[in-house]
């Protein structure tokens, strides 16, 4: 009991103790957290494609063909007019124009007046297709001041709802297009990525506030416009941002105002169209028409290259795709509102489940189980993130169970070898090596306790054992010549798994079921004793020539409760068992000289035997000190041949005796000693004698044994 109160106040310290580490996590771990969902993004794999969403791609192609960038404003406009001619459903900017086209030949005007003043002006070039084109231009906020004063207009109305924290984040400058450019926009959106600390792109900011007011991203301008909705409704409550609602769409925020991407897959996961394809006119419009376009460049020299779960290296503009395509599917990744509570419910939780757990199965259960949990805990958080869409903490759940892992196995592992020293202590000589194995892998403390216990007990006994070892002579003979017949004889016991418990000179006493738990320990019982009696045969053939003596044995068995425990004085106790059940166990080995049995088993021994034998019926007895009576039987071994003839012929006359039918009993025993003498048949013919010539007395099939 004392072991499972260490065990559940670790657990309550190690729960404090990381639910404080969670609560003012260090970056590092909320580094390694995000590392962990990526990595289950890259099992989940690329999500089937919709085709929705479409980059047009300023690639190593569109630079080769139209010079490096940035392009001519005119070839600009162009590239936007074959896409709305296309019907390209809207169109988004992936770029921003903060500087009017050096190379437009209006700019030369001012160098040679003589110029005419009818030359193109690139920059109102483009500004006319914007202004007829669906076209959502991209500028970008900075967190640094700047001299801009302009900002930029969204034909939009955004309310805050419920928000009494200002918690969005809000740049300190802003990079717009130049004004020709920006006038002409329908509208346009900001088109920042917010990296985490390592680099990594995991969600992109929704909406920014700038100088007091709400402004969009490029991502969710674009499919405002595209739904011809007018009203965005940005709600939170004291955390900060919740969600972003407009039109159909209920978009989930962090409390800062961003989009946790849910990636469909690596790099060139959305069509792309080289934008050199577009100005030569050599695509294929479906790819374009009614679908999300955003222009970007996939170019390594343009370095517009970032990092998201799937790929160390893909295009920004494939960043917003990838939220377009959210959006547009509702799959999105949201934290509950009450993601701190759960978190630290589901800490606590996995805690005390494995720490009850793992003190209630057994030590060799626990890596399969540690397996199986991984294997949940994996399923699990896979479900919630791709099923569900719901993003909790996982680092702590795992350091919990970790660490509960750990704890809850260096606890045993000190509790378990002390108790497999006081095994080693108690069992080590009783039991096989293999036994031994056993018990020091499945020890507890309730192992040597006392307890009772169904046990199955054998009992061997050499006979005449005082005339063999006058014959042998020298003591260093006798004890060699013991241990010969014992080793192969002990040696069988504990390959059918029974305990030795002591040798009393020449005996040997066994059991079976003790001190672990043995099947059919009945069957063990007698099979060990079949193969011993066949085993002192070919003993025989080495100590007759060597000794001139040939050893003769006899076994009782017996199966009933004991008490079975650790027992004696404090520092020089010993396992073993004791009670009625033994001394019985004891007494049939002492009748097989009686009834010239190699084997006798008692009746609750038959009774609980699964396997075939032949058995025979021998008597019914009332040993010294007990007045049950027990019936015997003798186990017959491959030595002792007894025709069916002869055995049925026993069988009847055994029958007539106990039926009291002593004359007919008398000359089927009389007939069969004729034939086949035997001192059991010598025994029951002496008995039959008794009452035939002592007709008062009372009849008994029961024999009264006087002496042990």
């Amino acid at each position: 009991m004392k072991i499972y109160i260490y065990k559940i106040l670790i657990a309550i310290l190690l729960a404090i103790s990381l639910s404080l580490a969670y609560l003012y996590m260090p970056q590092s771990f909320f580094s390694l957290d995000n590392r962990l969902r990526d990595f289950l993004f890259i099992i989940r794999g690329e999500l089937p494609k919709n085709n929705q969403v479409v980059i047009v791609d300023i690639d190593e192609k569109a630079l080769k063909e139209h010079g490096q960038w940035p392009w001519q404003r005119d070839l600009v406009s162009e590239l936007l007019y074959n896409l709305s001619d296309a019907g390209a459903g809207i169109i988004g900017l992936d770029i921003v124009f903060a500087e009017e086209d050096r190379t437009s030949p209006h700019r030369f005007k001012k160098k040679f007046p003589e110029l005419s003043d009818e030359l193109e002006n690139y920059d109102e070039i483009l500004a006319a297709t914007l202004s007829q084109t669906p076209v959502i231009g991209g500028f970008i906020f900075t967190f640094d001041e700047n001299d801009e004063e302009n900002t930029p207009m969204i034909p939009a109305i955004f309310l805050e709802k419920g928000m009494t924290k200002d918690t969005i984040l809000q740049p300190k400058g802003i990079v717009l297009n130049i004004e020709t450019l920006q006038d002409a926009m329908y509208s346009s959106g900001f088109f920042n990525n917010t990296p985490d600390e390592g680099g990594m792109i995991r969600s992109i900011p929704l909406l920014m506030k700038y100088d007091g007011v709400l402004y969009p991203s490029l991502v969710l301008e674009m499919i405002r416009i595209y739904s011809g909705v007018t009203k965005v409704e940005v709600f939170g409550d004291d955390a900060g941002a919740s969600n972003v609602v407009f039109g159909e769409y209920n978009v989930p925020l962090d409390k800062v105002g961003r989009l946790s991407v849910n990636f469909r897959g690596k790099g060139k996961y959305f069509k792309h169209v080289s934008a050199a394809d577009i100005l030569s006119g050599d695509f294929n419009s479906t790819d374009i028409e009614n679908k999300f376009v955003i222009i970007g460049t996939s170019a390594v020299g343009l370095f517009d290259l970032r990092s998201i779960p799937f790929d160390s290296a893909i295009a920004g503009v494939e960043v917003h795709a990838n939220a377009i395509d959210n959006i547009l599917q509702g799959d999105f990744l949201r934290k509950p509102a009450e993601i701190v509570v759960y978190d630290l419910m589901i800490i606590w939780g996995t805690i005390f489940l494995f720490t009850i757990l793992f003190a209630i199965i057994r030590s060799w259960f626990i890596i399969p189980i540690a397996v199986v949990s991984i294997y949940g805990f994996y399923e699990l958080y896979y479900w919630l993130l791709f099923g569900e869409g719901i993003l909790i903490n996982i680092l702590f759940p795992l350091m919990a169970y970790s660490l509960t892992l750990v704890v809850s196995v260096g606890i045993d592992y000190i509790v378990v070898s002390g108790q497999k020293e006081e095994v080693k202590r108690v069992l080590g000589k009783k039991v096989s090596p293999e036994v031994m194995d056993y018990l020091l892998k499945h020890s507890s403390d309730e192992l040597t306790k006392s307890k009772e216990v169904e046990v199955s007990i054998l009992f061997s006994d050499i006979r005449s054992f005082t005339a063999i070892s006058e014959k042998v002579g020298s003591p260093d003979k006798l004890i060699k010549m013991l241990n010969e017949y014992m080793t192969p004889m002990v040696d069988n016991i504990v390959e059918h798994k029974g305990t030795i418990d002591k040798f009393i000179g020449d005996a040997v006493m066994a059991y079976w079921n003790a001190p672990v738990k043995v099947e059919n320990h009945a069957d063990k019982a007698v099979q060990s004793a079949i193969e011993q009696i066949e085993k002192l045969q070919e003993i025989n053939t080495f100590i007759k020539p060597k000794y001139d003596v040939e050893i003769m044995i006899g076994i009782g068995i017996h199966t009933g409760n004991v008490t079975a425990g650790d027992m004696g004085s404090v520092g020089r106790s010993d396992y073993t068992i004791i009670g009625d059940n033994v001394n019985l166990a004891s007494r049939l080995e002492g009748l097989t000289k009686l009834y010239n049995a190699q084997i006798l088993i008692s009746n609750a021994t038959f009774q609980e035997l699964v396997g075939e034998y032949r058995i025979r019926p021998i008597d019914f007895v009332e040993v010294k000190g007990r007045h049950k009576v027990v019936e015997i039987y003798e186990v017959l071994c491959s030595n002792k041949l007894i025709p069916d003839e002869e055995l049925d012929l026993y069988a009847k006359a055994l029958k007539l005796f106990r039926s009291a039918e002593l004359n007919k009993a008398y000359d089927i025993f009389l007939r069969l000693e004729n034939e086949n003498p035997s001192k059991l048949y010598e025994f029951y013919i002496a008995r039959c004698l008794d009452y035939i010539e002592n007709p008062n007395k009372e009849f008994s099939p029961v024999f009264k044994m006087r002496r042990k």
